[in-house]
């Protein structure tokens, strides 16, 4: 896949080059099965239960590499966003902390600054810089605690901002509702928990600063955690 517009292109590898729109959610696996090939991914599936795998370039080019040197490959491209948004694109060993990459870049994390792994959308904060690099880390974004806006425990003031924006269509005003108060199965069966994509953008508009998206993280894994439980006991 590409990013850009226009028609579908045509090779002579027999590969087909389709765009995608630029702007997020886009780019999504859920997303580009819906765009670019016309077929929805039912609650509770992944792409792959439809047949559909997603692999990055640099994937495509590691495997690539592989075969051409009978070797697997120990390093990875990953984007590093510092505390003023500027960007760099490191090489590094899989297995190397995090905190190696920000001395080696002059960047320095103080008390109270926020690490997150994967971006500023759907990633996930860790607490150390020891963290590794992982095989399948793209980006580390380091947040000045200053300019961290605080989530709130403010209710739900049901502005209908998050259900405009959820590009899944999910009634997510009501859907929190049930998960702050931990009533998952509910979520689930009436307010289409399975069908969020997790893209994050609930939480981005919240005028509550409501931790929306991880209440819904919270509510699938303890729905699968419950289900695993129930089926060892079976």
């Amino acid at each position: 896949m590409v990013f850009g517009s226009g028609a579908p292109i045509s090779n002579d590898i027999g590969a087909e080059i389709r765009p995608v729109k630029a702007g997020y959610p886009a780019a999504l696996p859920q997303i580009m099965v819906r765009d670019l090939l016309g077929r929805a991914v039912p609650p509770g599936k992944t792409c792959e239960d439809l047949g559909v795998s997603f692999f990055t370039a640099e994937a495509v080019a590691s495997i690539g590499r592989a075969f051409a040197s009978n070797a697997i490959p120990v390093s990875k491209i990953i984007t590093v966003i510092g505390k003023d948004g500027k960007r760099n694109m490191v090489s590094a060993r899989i297995g190397t902390p995090v905190q190696d990459i920000f001395s080696a870049l002059g960047i320095v994390v103080q008390d109270k600054d926020r690490l997150i792994v994967g971006g500023p959308m759907t990633g996930l904060a860790v607490f150390s810089e020891s963290y590794p690099v992982l095989a399948d880390t793209d980006s580390v974004m380091v947040q000045d605690h200053a300019g961290i806006t605080p989530v709130s425990d403010y209710p739900c003031i049901n502005c209908g901002e998050c259900v405009r924006i959820c590009p899944a269509k999910i009634p997510v005003n009501m859907l929190v509702r049930y998960l702050e108060t931990g009533r998952y199965e509910e979520a689930a069966d009436l307010y289409d928990l399975y069908c969020c994509i997790e893209c994050g953008l609930c939480s981005y508009v919240c005028v509550s600063r409501m931790p929306v998206f991880q209440y819904i993280r919270l509510g699938k894994y303890e729905l699968s955690r419950r289900q695993a439980a129930e089926a060892s006991h079976d």
